[in-house]
């Protein structure tokens, strides 16, 4: 018997986005996997007009039986529908990625109760919903959602491990979404008042930069003397390699769709010891001087006060390597792809 045409949907990197670097990760490892006869899709129009790509997506979903759908807010909202009309004229089966943490806030709070039953309705038609953390999964299972799935943001561990020595000694390193939510304005300001004081520390800036942070993040730069530098982007397979080289990793978001942003995964990987706000589902995964060092959100004086704790406390940071590295064992591709496809099995998938 011919096996069931399988169809993936979503982004991918580049832009190098969680997004995006999520669906790359799942892509290598249902394939090392032996996953076959997939179709990769990328819902980014790379060339061409966005109704085009739009139409050749509509097109590989009616050829398509099962779809694995890894999609953000606005895909979720236009292309689950689509799936669902489909599913009435010929048999189709479906499961989605979410991707985010905010999923169960989207549906209670930006949508009358009227659409939000409609889309509910529309989900519990899929097989399986896949959530990132146990608290979306709640927070889904609490707007009435009944195929909600644990299965976390994969990574790919490269090797690299985090060494403090005279090299990576009070080099701080910030890898995100260069925009003001993340949390970088804040950590800048740390930076400054910690070394107006006479300390000695650096902080280099990775990520994708939003243009309304353009301005701050170059006058940051010129007036540090060289301690705060914007790097640009990290390519998705070096970034363990890139964390592993620096002190510790500072995180200090109020994302508003915060779920579990890989670097921190990526950080575990490498054993790097990491400064993070509390902040939505944050302290589910991680423990106050166990896994991290947590600070309030929008507070300067909690991380400038963390940072030191740190820097001048080399058992603290030992202890917080190693702790991060448990923490972060499930969420390694090899591990997300086996529980991915012991979901795919029951759900009766042909792989």
């Amino acid at each position: 018997m011919k096996p069931k045409r399988t169809l993936f949907v979503g982004p991918f990197a580049p832009p190098y986005n969680g997004d995006g670097v999520k669906n790359i990760y799942l892509r290598d490892g249902f394939t090392r996997a032996g996953f076959k006869d997939i179709v990769w899709f990328d819902t980014i129009t790379r060339r061409g007009l966005t109704l085009v790509n739009y139409l050749k997506l509509i097109w590989q979903m009616i050829g398509a039986h099962q779809i694995i759908f890894s999609l953000n807010r606005n895909g979720r909202l236009y292309l689950i529908p689509i799936f669902w009309l489909l599913s009435y004229f010929c048999r189709k089966r479906a499961v989605l990625y979410v991707i985010g943490g905010s999923f169960d806030i989207q549906l209670t709070d930006y949508m009358s109760s009227f659409k939000r039953k409609l889309f509910v309705a529309i989900l519990n038609k899929l097989d399986g919903i896949f959530a990132e953390s146990i608290a979306l999964k709640k927070g889904l299972e609490g707007v009435g959602l009944r195929n909600v799935e644990l299965v976390y943001n994969p990574r790919h561990d490269d090797g690299s491990r985090w060494a403090l020595n005279k090299s990576s000694r009070n080099r701080c390193v910030f890898v995100s979404r260069v925009t003001d939510t993340k949390g970088i304005l804040i950590l800048i300001e740390a930076i400054k008042a910690i070394n107006s004081e006479g300390k000695d520390l650096s902080l280099d800036i990775y990520g994708p930069m939003d243009k309304d942070c353009e301005e701050e993040i170059k006058d940051a730069e010129k007036a540090s003397g060289g301690k705060i530098i914007y790097k640009g982007v990290i390519e998705p397979m070096a970034v363990q390699s890139v964390l592993a080289a620096y002190h510790f990793l500072a995180l200090p978001t109020y994302h508003p769709g915060e779920g579990l942003p890989g670097i921190l995964v990526e950080s575990g990987l490498a054993g790097i010891p990491i400064i993070i706000t509390r902040f939505n589902a944050l302290p589910e995964y991680f423990k106050h001087e166990k896994s991290a060092l947590f600070v309030s959100p929008h507070s300067v004086e909690e991380l400038k006060y963390a940072i030191l704790r740190l820097i001048e406390d080399d058992s603290l940071a030992q202890t917080l390597s190693e702790g991060i590295m448990k923490v972060t064992i499930p969420f390694k591709v090899e591990e997300v792809i086996n529980r991915s496809l012991e979901l795919l099995k029951k759900y009766n998938w042909e792989l």
